[in-house]
Order: C-alpha cells, then sequence, then structure tokens
C-alpha cells in the first residue's frame, strides 16, 4: 500500500493537534483513561489460562483499545501536540490494514498472512537475536546460524559492538551511520554465502537514532521489514516519524512496534489487555504498519515469558486476529540462554500461545533478555520454527495442556534466568554448528515436549 497520503496526515495533526505537556499525556490521558476503559468494558481478566475462548470478552478488549485510542490520541514530543483521530475514523483506517505482504524475493520469499487462532496457515519464523549484543568477530558466524536454518524465513541480526576498525559505536555520530552501512551489507554477504540472498532483512536495528536508518535503508529492498519502535506509551518524536517518512517515501514495509511496560501506566493485567490493544492499532493506522509488533516490557525480569505477559499477548493477539485483518508480531524475549533447557522450554510456550491466538509473526528468541552479550544461537529459532508447525494442527484444549506443561518446566528459572553460555561456546564458530551439548539438549526437550503431545 502507497502511505504517503497518509504520511501527510499524520504530520499535518502532529503540527495542528491539541497542545498538552507530556506529563498530563501521562497522568490525564494514559493512566486515568485506560482505567476508565477498563471499567466501562468490564475488563477484568481471572484465571490461569494462557489461551482466552471467550469471544465476548475479546471483542470487549477490542473495542476498549478503539475508544482508548480514540480518547488518547499520540503524544509528539517535538511539538508538544496529540496526533487525534475520531472512533469512526480509526474504525475506517483499520479496514485498510493489509491482509497479506510479501517479505523477502525469489526462492526465499514468503507470504505473510493475517491469521486467526485457529488458522492453519502457517506464523513467519523471522529467527534471529534481536539486537543481542555481539563482538565483531563472531557477527557474520552468528547471523550465519540463523541464515542456514531452513525453518527461519527472516532475520533480525544481533547488534555489532564496534565498527570493523574498532571504534565504540556512539548514537547520533557519523559511527551509527557507518555502523548501519556494516550491518546491510554483512547481512547481504552473510546470506549470500548461505545461498540464500533474497532472505528478508529486518533492520536497521543499530540504528537507535534516526540517522544511520535515514542514510542506509535506500541500501534495504522493497520486500524487506523496516523496523520503527514507538515510544512508551503512545509517544512519537520527530526521530521516529523520520524513519516513518523515509520508509514511505521509498515505497518500503514499515514494521513499528510498541512495547508497553507491565505494572507501568497502564496498570497490571487489565489496563495492558486495553493499552497494547490501542498501541497496536496506532501502529497500524498512525505509524503506518504492513506488519505491528509487540515486546511487553517486565520493569524487573525483562521478558514477556512470565505467566501474566503471555495471558496478554495471547488475549490481545486474539482481540485483534478476529476483529480484524491487521497483521501482528511478537518479539519473544526468555529468560533462559544457550545451552539451558529453560529457553527450550520457554520457546515451545510462548510458541504455542501466540500461534493459537492468531499471531501473523514471530520474531526471536530474543534469550537471555536480549541483554547479555553474546547469549544467542540459531538453534533456538530452528526449534521456534518447528512448534510453529506443530502447534497449527493443535486444538486450543491441547495447545493450552501443553502451554502449561511447558510453563511448569521453566516457571523456577524466570527470577534466577540461566543465561547459559554465548554463542562461541554454544557453536563451533568455524562450521557453524552446534556443540554436542546444545545439540543433545536441543534434542531431549524435544522429544520430551513429542511425548506431552507435541507433533514435532
Amino acid at each position: 500500500m502507497n502511505h504517503r497520503i497518509r504520511l501527510f496526515d499524520v504530520i499535518e495533526r502532529s503540527l495542528s493537534g491539541e497542545v498538552m505537556s507530556e506529563r498530563d499525556f501521562d497522568m490525564k490521558k494514559i493512566a486515568i483513561e485506560t482505567q476508565k476503559m477498563v471499567k466501562k468494558y468490564d475488563i477484568n481478566f481471572k484465571g490461569d489460562n494462557f489461551l482466552m475462548h471467550d469471544q465476548g470478552f475479546l471483542n470487549r478488549v477490542w473495542d476498549a483499545g478503539i475508544e482508548l485510542l480514540a480518547t488518547t490520541g499520540v503524544y509528539s514530543k517535538d511539538t508538544g501536540r496529540v496526533i487525534s483521530y475520531t472512533e469512526a475514523e480509526i474504525r475506517d483506517l483499520i479496514k485498510l490494514a493489509p491482509k497479506e505482504a510479501i517479505y523477502g524475493a525469489d526462492g526465499d520469499a514468503v507470504l505473510e498472512v493475517s491469521r486467526t487462532p485457529d488458522d492453519t496457515r502457517l506464523v513467519t519464523n523471522m529467527g534471529g537475536s534481536v539486537s543481542v549484543p555481539m563482538p565483531n568477530e563472531y557477527f557474520v558466524p552468528c547471523m550465519m546460524s540463523y541464515i542456514q536454518e531452513p525453518l527461519v524465513e527472516m532475520h533480525c541480526p544481533t547488534t555489532n559492538m564496534e565498527i570493523s576498525n574498532g571504534m565504540e559505536i556512539r548514537t547520533k555520530s557519523p559511527l551509527e551511520i557507518i555502523a548501519a552501512w556494516e550491518e546491510v551489507k554483512l547481512f547481504r554477504y552473510a546470506s549470500s554465502i548461505l545461498g540464500r540472498e533474497g532472505m528478508a532483512h529486518h533492520g536497521i536495528g543499530i540504528s537507535v537514532s534516526d540517522i544511520g536508518q535515514l542514510a542506509t535503508s535506500f541500501m534495504m529492498k522493497k520486500t524487506d521489514s523496516h523496523c520503527i519502535g514507538i515510544i512508551s506509551e503512545l509517544k512519537v518524536d520527530n526521530t521516529i516519524l523520520n524513519k516513518i517518512a523515509q520508509t514511505v517515501m521509498l515505497d518500503a514495509q514499515a514494521n513499528p512496534y510498541a512495547n508497553p511496560i507491565y505494572g507501568g501506566l497502564g496498570g497490571g493485567v487489565n489496563g495492558q489487555l486495553v493499552l497494547m490493544t490501542a498501541e497496536m492499532i496506532a501502529c497500524s493506522i498512525i505509524f503506518l504498519g504492513t506488519t505491528v509488533g509487540t515486546t511487553p516490557t517486565h520493569p524487573n525480569l525483562f521478558i514477556s515469558t512470565n505467566k501474566e505477559l503471555m495471558q496478554i499477548t495471547s488475549i490481545v493477539f486474539a482481540a485483534i486476529s478476529t476483529n480484524s485483518n491487521i497483521m501482528t508480531r511478537l518479539t519473544q524475549t526468555m529468560a533462559g540462554g544457550p545451552v539451558t533447557k529453560t529457553l527450550l522450554y520457554e520457546v515451545i510456550a510462548s510458541t504455542i500461545a501466540a500461534t493459537k491466538s492468531g499471531v501473523s509473526r514471530l520474531q526471536g528468541p530474543r534469550s537471555a533478555t536480549g541483554a547479555v552479550t553474546g547469549a544467542c544461537s540459531g538453534l533456538e529459532a530452528r526449534l521456534q520454527g518447528e512448534v510453529i508447525r506443530a502447534a497449527v494442527g493443535l486444538t486450543q484444549e491441547k495447545a493450552e495442556e501443553i502451554i502449561q506443561k511447558a510453563y511448569s518446566m521453566y516457571v523456577d528459572d524466570l527470577k534466577t534466568q540461566p543465561y547459559g553460555k554465548p554463542f562461541w561456546e554454544a557453536y563451533d564458530v568455524h562450521s557453524i554448528k552446534p556443540s554436542d551439548e546444545w545439540q543433545k539438549m536441543y534434542e531431549d526437550v524435544k522429544n520430551e515436549a513429542i511425548s506431552w503431545g507435541l507433533p514435532l
């Protein structure tokens, strides 16, 4: 879809909307109005289930999210104004959301689709370490560990810690531009070595500010995925709008994402259900996303695989997928790292939950909270792809049973967070093969999941 007309409308509203301080927006708009919607729509989730079957409840979450977005709008930090749309405008714009998109080219092209909870069509497996910091000497080998996996259909690279001459990267500097160039070029190099030149690149992750993306996004293909994060909660600045404008003017595919903070301005589970729904709708209609993503953030654990966050994402994906064509993406952030069973159990539980809630794409797994240097490998992305293919054929009841079983196997590790081993110990960095220890652990857990009834 050509979003250029929509882009000018968003920019105009950012310059002419209601004037408000950021603090008032946070407290009077987000905090207060979210709880009003929780009460008005009787959003009162209780229970231990990960999957939601009550369509009436899902519809209420959906309607509450729409009304919240119509009430709050999106705050522009640079203009001090609110980008507002009426509820009628929001509902009309939702109807324009694409039902499908092609990412990648030639033999590596993948058709991503809008799914429903019981859809037998596959979730796109975007295997990748999602900006895990990586020493330069392992940057390309780590990428290759993902790209070589047949079930990995797109890739989000790790983050190089330095540019090629050893200088530490600094944002908003020439070093960020150079690092962005290197990310794109090295991804193309790694994918070409493995004969997957057409694989879609999800980037440019190293571009924290806008300058890296503005300088290099023209090097990406139209079938690549341009990742653009919004500011929590429901905020934007010109850095983000610059990235969106560049992506739109290139007629490329924007993939914005929102990471609501659990226990923050949206409160607990019920407030987060409404706020996350509103933010993902905003990513579609205001941030002009082809596919829209989220990774809810736990303020202490920095993961997405504890019970409350898995329940929130499952319900929100189900509410969106049963009420619209918006394509959604979850970045899975785990407590465990490579060479731990914790990580593998988390992949099983979270992947099934998202797949059986109608998500369109899974990104990751982002191992060991995504902040531990070198803590990632392609093997967990292989398992993610295998679980996707097994999960689509499960009944909701069987899926719930397996999720509960897998969750019970790792829940006690969420606070201790076993980070495992870094890539260069989990893999032979020359042959790009998992260590015997990591391979056996993967096979043991896989066989265990098969015994639970997961048809891997």
